[in-house]
């Protein structure tokens, strides 16, 4: 295949001021295993790389001494994507064949996942394969206490790496780690000691965090997230007999009640359908729902049983904006899958799970009377 006409994989690197980005990237691109790595940045001042540029392809464009491609973001974003990839196709550059895209500290992730998702051009060349909150052990309490876009950042993420844990004890990382799954439960949680070397930064270490970086975002494991999920809601509701619903033997099962968050209008649920879904039911439902409550919906990730499919169907949705969505090879063993029902987890802010539940069901039931 042409160049020209490749279309790579884009990780969207995000977190709030201070947490560690700069630093992530700066161990990424140490040694040799980056090279074939281009890597955005809103200013080469704020990731520390003076000492390892080599020269200068244009005002905003640097190549280092392993062969990495640095870019900085002076304007618009569609414009250093498309830049960039018009200096790869016409050979300026190294062909690069992966992404990396740091963004500001105080940037909401939907407004750049939509130029990913949405813009045609972009669409054409770059595929946003996951993104990735950096959230920082030492200010993580007070940061999402005051700042409304350290939340955005944490509920788009498909993997939050905790950072500075060397700054704070064991308790203080397990009760963070807690709280961040009840925020997004469909989150993988990493914690940065367990990535790099426990001996310093090095080859090794930057190879680890690339292959962090890169892993897809719709692996396999998000069914044992969404069964633990379930399993912890189901535990919780036998503890809890009066939050019981006696709808739970109808198609649609109440089997999960709300994390418990610090953000009083946040949700954190797993909405779970256990009969084979209408796949065409299902999306023009799901296309009403985000266009009403597109606002109110932070995030929705899951996996879908289509009916008439034994291919497991991944949903990912962040706010308006929808992922296209990928099929699995196949479900996973009964050791790790709840069953092979549809999970899906909302993270939403004044919108609760049985206003969503009740109109999957009342718009089911009402197709159902129109056929009949």
């Amino acid at each position: 295949m042409s160049l020209a006409y490749d279309i790579l994989p884009l990780t969207l690197v995000t977190g709030f001021l201070g947490s560690g980005k700069s630093t992530l990237l700066a161990d990424v691109l140490r040694g040799d295993a980056a090279r074939d790595t281009a890597v955005l940045v809103n200013e080469f001042g704020d990731v520390g790389l003076d000492h390892l540029l080599i020269g200068e392809v244009d005002a905003r464009t640097v190549l280092l001494d392993n062969g990495c491609v640095c870019c900085s973001i002076r304007g618009e974003l569609k414009d250093a994507l498309a830049t960039l990839f018009s200096q790869r196709a016409r050979g300026e550059v190294p062909p690069f064949t992966r992404v990396v895209l740091e963004t500001t500290g105080l940037a909401t992730p939907a407004p750049i996942i939509a130029t990913l998702l949405a813009d045609p051009l972009i669409r054409s060349h770059y595929a946003l394969n996951a993104t990735i909150t950096v959230v920082d052990a030492v200010n993580a309490a007070a940061q999402q206490a005051r700042h409304p876009e350290w939340l955005a950042q944490v509920t788009a993420a498909d993997r939050l790496l905790i950072s500075k844990p060397d700054l704070v004890d064991d308790i203080h990382i397990t009760e963070l780690a807690a709280s961040l799954a009840a925020l997004n439960p469909a989150a993988e949680i990493l914690i940065r000691r367990d990535v790099s070397s426990a001996k310093g930064i090095n080859k090794h270490t930057g190879r680890a965090l690339l292959d962090m970086l890169f892993a897809s975002a719709s692996s396999i494991d998000l069914i044992g997230r969404l069964g633990r999920a379930l399993r912890l809601a189901n535990q919780e509701n036998e503890a809890n007999q009066e939050n019981e619903d006696p709808t739970t033997n109808g198609p649609l099962a109440h089997r999960g009640e709300r994390y418990s968050t610090s953000a009083a209008s946040i949700q954190s649920f797993c909405m779970q359908i256990d009969a084979p879904i209408d796949w065409q039911v299902f999306t023009l439902w799901f296309t009403m729902l985000l266009n009403r409550h597109g606002d109110k919906i932070l995030r929705v990730k899951g996996l879908l049983s289509i009916a008439g499919s034994d291919q497991p169907a991944v949903l990912h949705a962040v706010q308006h904006l929808v992922h296209p969505v990928l099929h699995l090879d196949a479900w996973p063993s009964a050791s790790s899958d709840p069953g092979r029902r549809s999970q899906l987890v909302f993270i939403t802010e004044g919108l609760s799970r049985d206003a969503i539940e009740t109109s999957y069901a009342r718009f089911q039931h009402h197709l159902e009377e129109a056929v009949h």
